[in-house]
């Protein structure tokens, strides 16, 4: 065998190995309980856990002038399905069920934010 095949060899399995892991450490980090935090004007309105939600529900937000945010939670995620916001940018984000990016509705000032349980940084920081 050449030494260049064995290189070859080593350097693939190396990254199998280190894909591998990483893929488990994904995985095992959301197994994790999710706590959504709702936020509106930096006041902490709701705390709900995720991974315990049974059936979907709405929480409608009421902000200044009348208007309204409608927010849907389901199990593992949370979204913005209805604002009176003109550019709707909160209800095009989607649903988020990781902590990776908040959603936030600044016409409304809203912040949602998803922790897993045992992150290290917060949406805030």
């Amino acid at each position: 065998m050449k030494k260049s095949t064995l290189v070859l060899i080593i350097i693939t399995a190396t990254m199998l190995v280190t894909s591998g892991v990483g893929t488990w450490w994904v995985m095992r980090k959301n197994d994790n309980a999710k706590i959504a935090k709702v936020y509106q004007n930096d006041t902490l309105l709701y705390e709900i856990d995720l991974s315990k939600v049974e059936k979907p529900y709405t929480i409608e937000i009421k902000g200044e002038n009348e208007k309204l945010n409608t927010i849907e939670v389901r199990n593992g995620e949370i979204g913005v399905v209805s604002a009176s916001c003109p550019d709707k940018l909160c209800v095009n984000m989607g649903f988020a069920g990781d902590s990776y990016l908040p959603i936030i509705c600044l016409p409304n000032d809203i912040m949602i934010v998803v922790e897993t349980e045992g992150d290290e940084f917060d949406a805030k920081t």
